[in-house]
């Protein structure tokens, strides 16, 4: 086990440079940068998971300052799933993700979660063609929201419907979540009229 918990670069660069970036006030970067993070100078390889914390409140206050906090979070953690994939790896990991559907991409969130640091782990405990129990070691944030927001804006990359994730267990570090989802048809090649067929 690593000695300190670290969030590498590209989770800050995802979340906060390309998710987050014109949304953010100038008081909003002002305060980030009272926590550690300047988004003026390049970004250093890794930061605290303690800094990420700090981070998350910042944005959650300037970038959704009416919704309540675990509302906030959670639009924080769809985000950062948005900025991923506009990375470099992210391109590549999530163009496999639409091809997977929901389930297969479910199996893949463990390798997902630690290429943004050095310490996570996740584990799916039971699964079934539209639900999952996922176990999440440490959630990287004040409250389960944010990796809620994650895990359902993964679901609906891969291509599921009326996703809903359900934080079921929380001790403060790690949580349990219930994730369901409908399945979606494969979409049809449409008809098309032709005269004199």
């Amino acid at each position: 086990m690593p000695a300190e918990k670290l969030i590498f670069a590209q989770s800050v660069e995802a979340l906060f440079v390309r998710a987050l970036g014109p949304h953010l006030t100038r008081e909003g970067r002002q305060n980030l940068k009272a926590v550690g993070l300047d988004l003026s100078e390049p970004l250093r390889p890794h930061y605290t998971v303690e800094q990420w914390r700090g981070f998350l409140r910042v944005a959650a206050r300037d970038v959704y300052p009416a919704l309540p906090p675990h509302e906030a979070c959670f639009e924080l953690g769809a985000r950062y799933l948005q900025g991923f994939r506009q990375t470099a790896v992210g391109r590549a990991s999530m163009s496999l993700v639409t091809q997977l559907g929901p389930l297969r991409t479910l199996e893949r969130v463990p390798y997902n979660v630690r290429a943004g640091n050095n310490f996570n782990e996740v584990r799916v405990e039971e699964s079934t063609q539209d639900s999952a129990t996922l176990w999440m070691k440490d959630v990287t944030a004040d409250n389960p929201y944010f990796a809620a927001g994650f895990l359902a804006e993964t679901l609906r990359c891969a291509g599921a419907g009326q996703v809903q994730v359900e934080p079921i267990a929380f001790d403060g570090t790690a949580a349990t979540f219930r994730l369901t989802w409908a399945r979606v048809a494969a979409r049809r090649t449409p008809a098309v009229y032709r005269p004199g067929a």
